[in-house]
């Protein structure tokens, strides 16, 4: 699943336009690889969030302050929207990025243990999106997200078998005021994705 994701190519000031948010002036930080497991000591990963208005700042990536379970409250899954996450189905968030990455199971011929070959993936047609996203307070007081997921699409069940929901602004806004999550679940919500192999030296060749 999506622990990776790149903030570089994002453009802030048409994130605060696109949802007429309001900026609270921190520093901001856009970068390359964002990834779930390096621990930080503060926020650092810039978010649109409905709280108290909608607002852009910066927040941690998960919802549990667990560190003994690193991959705990990173990502959730949609469907348990209701039940396990019921209690911040409302706190929603959208985290600004111009691409993800997801790394492929590849079987080798001969051998017992497949590889993860990574990929990028994209929007073919808008140069950012915005994944969904809730968050919780933390014991610090600042937020924290996990990014919500459903079943992929043809393109992204080339790669992975769960799939980010990624939004325009379009979809951002009625994600934000509270449009049921099941709205925004494949098949009744589907992007246009496209993706590179990053690595493709890991693909075996295949004899005829």
């Amino acid at each position: 699943m999506c622990y990776n994701f790149n903030s570089k190519g994002v453009n802030l000031k048409k994130a605060l336009e696109d949802f007429n948010a309001e900026d609270s002036g921190q520093e901001y930080s856009l970068r390359g690889n964002v990834n779930a497991f390096v621990k930080h000591t503060a926020p650092s990963v810039p978010a649109i969030v409905n709280h108290n208005g909608i607002i852009l700042i910066n927040t941690y990536w998960g919802v549990k302050e667990n560190p003994d379970q690193a991959t705990k409250g990173k990502n959730l899954q949609s469907e348990n929207t209701h039940t396990f996450y019921r209690n911040i189905e409302k706190n929603r968030c959208l985290i600004p990025a111009s691409s993800y990455y997801e790394h492929k199971t590849v079987s080798i011929p001969g051998k017992k243990t497949p590889v993860k070959q990574k990929h990028e993936m994209f929007w073919k047609d808008k140069a950012q999106f915005y994944i969904a996203a809730f968050y919780d307070i933390w014991s610090d007081g600042n937020l924290g997200f996990g990014l919500v997921t459903t079943l992929p699409n043809p393109i992204q069940a080339e790669i992975h078998n769960r799939m980010i929901i990624t939004l325009d602004e379009k979809m951002g806004r009625e994600f934000l005021d509270q449009k049921p999550i099941e709205e925004f679940q494949f098949p009744n919500y589907s992007p246009n994705l496209m993706f590179e192999n990053l690595e493709p030296e890991k693909t075996p060749n295949t004899l005829f």
